[in-house]
């Protein structure tokens, strides 16, 4: 063998050595397993965006009731002029009556979305949103049952007595609602961190 095909087989050889990675570029190269830092990291971001899309789903909620309500609002005293002279003013309380329960629904609605907000920014959640929405449900509910007294057109005592018995028991949660609130403010709130 002459020596320029010697050099060329060491060439080879050498180049081959040079090509195969050593197992520690390998174990380099290898991806980590998952830390358990960067895996709450991770978890948080989607957390972060699951929160953005509810809120963003809660938003257009919002306009929607309220422009479904304004819209059921017109049209109800737009019927009106059709109605007789005795059923228009309960028609008309009737309608002012849905149109509060919409609004009130709004503000259930905006209540929520505050705690996204306020957990978005902080981290931290609150039970006095929750306790405001509470509250502001069951206005709702005596805001329907009060409608639906009024639009009765023949009610038995039975039906009466079933709604007075609702009255009763929604503005026990009411009052239990509100005690509770304002036994949060004296102690400070009850908040907890993520």
């Amino acid at each position: 063998m002459s020596d320029h095909q010697i050099k060329t087989q060491e060439d080879h050889t050498l180049s081959g050595l040079e090509m195969k990675p050593s197992e520690q570029d390998v174990q380099r190269n290898a991806p980590e397993p998952l830390s358990p830092v960067r895996a709450g990291q991770l978890l948080d971001r989607a957390d972060n965006i699951v929160y953005i899309i509810v809120g963003v789903c809660f938003f257009l909620a919002a306009l929607f009731v309220i422009g479904f309500g304004l819209w059921n609002f017109i049209t109800t005293l737009l019927q009106v002029p059709s109605l007789g002279t005795l059923e228009q003013p309960s028609f008309i309380v009737a309608a002012i009556v849905h149109l509060i329960a919409d609004l009130l629904l709004v503000l259930i609605i905006a209540e929520v979305l505050g705690t996204i907000v306020h957990y978005l920014n902080d981290h931290v959640t609150s039970l006095r949103p929750y306790l405001g929405i509470g509250i502001i449900s069951a206005i709702r509910v005596i805001l329907a049952l009060g409608a639906e007294l009024l639009t009765m057109q023949e009610s038995t005592q039975q039906d009466f007595l079933n709604i007075m018995i609702e009255l009763g028991v929604t503005t026990g949660v009411i009052l239990v609602l509100s005690i509770t609130l304002k036994m949060l403010e004296r102690h400070g709130d009850i908040s907890s961190t993520h």
